[in-house]
């Protein structure tokens, strides 16, 4: 798998991608994505730039405001599937720090799981959506973020419907580095999430 391929397919792992589970008692597996029909044009550039990996026609979902494409079952993604996949669900594994590397990982899981905390002359913070991870994982992402990329990232307690969650929050000091490094690979349909747009 080529190391663009793999850059990308982590930022999908850590964000809304699936890993499909082995069946047959191979080690395979393959990328399920799906998106509403509004994020459809980020959805068709992530098609383009995993050709490498056999994806499937985008057909759009019966019933549903969704589109999804599916990718050839690979010992490659196999891998990835049993490294963020130990306990049978997505996790994060404690050698984060070696796949969360590349600046387009960085940006995919952004477009996937972060949003923008704009308040005109107040603040513009982003935050990744790290529901589904444990506070130790979240740990991890943050270490990984500060050594990488040099961010200033804390770990948040979060109260939905009396359940606690931990997102990560990208402090205002690191802003502009993180948004530098991010945006050669924003896709003009998550320009939202960017600090220069939501200035104007």
């Amino acid at each position: 798998m080529q190391e663009r391929t793999k850059a990308l397919l982590v930022g999908l792992i850590l964000g809304d991608g699936h890993l499909t589970k082995s069946s047959g008692g191979a080690i395979t597996s393959a990328l399920d994505l799906k998106y509403d029909e509004k994020y459809l044009p980020y959805l068709e550039w992530i098609h383009r730039s995993l050709q490498e990996l056999h994806p499937s026609p985008i057909q759009r979902k019966k019933g549903f405001h969704q589109y999804r494409f599916y990718t050839q079952r690979r010992e490659d993604i196999g891998v990835l599937r049993n490294l963020f996949y130990a306990n049978k669900v997505k996790g994060i594994p404690t050698e984060i720090q070696t796949y969360l590397m590349d600046p387009l990982t960085l940006a995919v899981w952004y477009q996937d799981d972060g949003t923008l905390d704009f308040r005109r002359g107040y603040h513009a913070n982003a935050l990744f959506a790290t529901h589904c991870f444990t506070q130790n994982e979240c740990q991890l992402l943050a270490n990984a973020l500060s050594m990488n990329f040099e961010l200033d990232i804390r770990v948040c307690r979060c109260l939905m419907r009396g359940k606690l969650y931990f997102r990560l929050y990208v402090c205002s000091k690191s802003m502009d580095r993180f948004m530098h490094i991010i945006e050669p690979y924003i896709q003009p349909c998550f320009h939202y999430k960017l600090v220069k747009f939501r200035a104007i």
